[in-house]
């Protein structure tokens, strides 16, 4: 009976921030419609709104952050490609105190000018560094210096900003779930108070979820390829009601397979399957495979010793 208890709305939700904003929008805006005028309304609102502002307000944090994380990568890009002809200019410079060649020249660009134009954005600030360290004191060198220190301060708080927001985007973003799934606890809660109070007439409390649009995000399907005379596992049953839960079974091949229940993943198949012919299409209940109360695992047998069995499974 574990399936009763699966919180669907933190499965319609999960991934998504477009369908949490929708789901959780609708129900509260549902409820302040009702709360002058119908009291379990007005309770579930006062428990609900809350969390959503939260929500509302991490979402909009975190959107923010990456945006500002965006920005940051942005103009460390634009630093980068920019960086060839400052490298030009410094060796220019670099070239009228020491000719090209001379063990000093050598000694500031060991590598040419590929150390700085190409490669990651760490090996490439890194580069600037070595540079600056080895004019070091060099007074013929000081007005070069200045410029490459001028431009290794601007990459490292470009680069530096970027880390801090990655790190800042990270947080946001774990506080963004851990809202969504307060949320969405709320709302599970929501709907036990609404079901009691509407329970000779459930219809009265439809307006508050919006049904339809929670059935399509929580359709399961699973596709599998199964290999010749082989056993593979479909799914683990989780969701609720498994002793009325109908199965679509869409068979792509010219194939037959047997379809079973068993009470493990390494389980056989026993005296109860269902035969799922070649290129067929079919529903059944959960219990034509087997007993779902004790039994979670529903597995596939292709029977056919020279193809490979192309299933398709529709948790209706």
């Amino acid at each position: 009976m574990a399936g009763l208890f699966v919180n669907h709305f933190e499965l319609a939700t999960r991934g998504s921030s477009t369908v949490a904003a929708y789901l959780f929008k609708q129900h509260v805006d549902s409820l302040f419609a009702d709360s002058a005028t119908v009291p379990i309304a007005l309770i579930c609102y006062n428990r609900a709104n809350p969390k959503y502002l939260i929500y509302n307000a991490c979402t909009i944090t975190h959107t923010s952050q990456t945006g500002k994380q965006s920005g940051k990568v942005l103009s460390m890009k634009t630093i980068l490609f920019g960086m060839p002809a400052h490298v030009d200019d410094w060796e220019a410079k670099i070239k009228s105190v020491y000719k090209a060649g001379s063990s000093e020249f050598k000694a500031l660009f060991p590598k040419g000018k590929a150390q700085f134009n190409t490669g990651g954005q760490q090996k490439r600030v890194d580069a600037v560094a070595a540079l600056l360290e080895t004019i070091g004191s060099d007074a013929s060198l000081a007005a070069v210096k200045v410029l490459v220190q001028a431009f290794y301060d601007t990459m490292l708080a470009a680069f530096g900003t970027k880390d801090v927001s990655v790190e800042s985007t990270k947080t946001d973003s774990i506080a963004t779930e851990k809202a969504r799934k307060a949320m969405c606890n709320v709302m599970q809660g929501n709907l036990g108070l609404i079901t009691d109070e509407f329970q000779d007439d459930l219809t009265l409390g439809e307006k508050y979820f919006d049904e339809a649009y929670m059935g399509n995000k929580l359709q399961m399907i699973f596709n599998l390829i199964v290999k010749m005379l082989s056993t593979k596992k479909i799914l683990k049953r989780t969701f609720a009601n498994p002793l009325t839960q109908k199965l679509q079974i869409i068979n792509n091949r010219n194939t037959t397979l047997y379809l079973f229940l068993c009470a493990n993943k390494l389980g056989i198949m026993g005296t109860v399957f269902v035969t799922i012919l070649p290129l067929s299409t079919s529903t059944h209940l959960l219990t034509a495979f087997g007993d779902p109360t004790t039994e979670t695992f529903l597995k596939a047998y292709n029977t056919d010793d020279k193809i490979k069995a192309d299933i398709t499974v529709k948790v209706l």
